[in-house]
């Protein structure tokens, strides 16, 4: 994992038709439109142009790494009652998989399961415009740098952590690679956070996320946020090769399209199909 993170991230960025190409993580896989943390989520994401999935990591009892989110099976699979409560970390792997994680979203689902980390890595062979986030939980690093330098996929993969500390960490065990950390809370926590990285250069950071709530939806949808305050977070970070990334909570094609207009290029979605959409009509 050699390649300039920043390198990386201006090359992404291409002009297509004479405007700059977007791209937006899609949580989980796409929650609000397919089941979360599957193959058929991350599939899903993958066929929508500039759509990245964000792949959750953790381990099971044998230390396999899994793709699921919570730290129990209960609310994403069909686990029974004497499981639902217990810790994935306590959960042997052919248990683990013998759940269906698909058909709690939508009968058509059913049969899918708690992915493993390597099945995600496969679906990635021969594709180099795929790419995920992946969002470490409960993780041997090293073992992790082991299987991602065995598929030689550095490239295509952006890290996640919500600890800044933790993404300069990532970045010294794997030089070059690309991380993303986020901000969340009311807009003065996020204001107040933001100063605090920029004093640092945003030392660890490729990407620095933070939440876009709404201040009011009619007569059009209006965020916390001003342009002004928007403009100039672009600005602070692209100076320091840091791309913005922002998470609205809600969205249409205006909204979008004076969000890109400020010179925003990354984005998370819950429902990376309607945002594609919307994102489009915007621009």
């Amino acid at each position: 994992m050699t390649v300039s993170a920043a390198a990386f991230g201006l090359c992404l960025l291409v002009a297509v038709n004479g405007s700059v190409q977007v791209y937006f993580q899609a949580h989980r896989g796409g929650l609000k439109e397919v089941p979360e943390n599957t193959m058929a989520a991350y599939r899903h994401a993958w066929a929508i142009p500039g759509a990245i999935p964000e792949v959750d990591v953790t381990v099971t009892q044998d230390g396999t790494m899994v793709c699921i989110h919570d730290d129990t099976p209960g609310r994403t699979t069909n686990a029974p009652a004497a499981f639902r409560k217990k810790r994935i970390s306590e959960i042997p792997l052919d248990v683990l998989r013998s759940w269906d994680a698909g058909a709690w979203f939508d009968a058509k689902y059913k049969g899918e399961k708690v992915p493993l980390l390597t099945e995600v890595l496969d679906n990635m062979k021969g594709h180099p415009e795929r790419q995920v986030y992946l969002d470490l939980k409960d993780v041997d690093l090293a073992k992790l740098g082991v299987l991602i330098g065995e598929y030689g996929m550095g490239k295509q993969i952006i890290f996640v952590h919500g600890s800044p500390e933790m993404c300069k960490r990532l970045q010294e065990l794997f030089p070059g690679a690309r991380t993303m950390t986020w901000i969340s809370g009311k807009p003065e926590n996020i204001r107040c956070r933001f100063a605090e990285l920029a004093q640092t250069d945003f030392a660890g950071i490729s990407q620095l996320q933070f939440h876009l709530a709404t201040l009011r939806a009619t007569p059009e949808i209006t965020y916390v946020f001003d342009e002004t305050f928007l403009r100039e977070a672009v600005a602070k970070t692209r100076a320091a090769g840091v791309e913005l990334q922002l998470r609205p909570f809600d969205f249409d094609a205006r909204s979008l399209g004076k969000l890109v207009s400020l010179g925003v290029h990354w984005f998370v979605a819950d429902e990376p199909k309607r945002f594609a959409e919307a994102l489009h009509d915007g621009r």
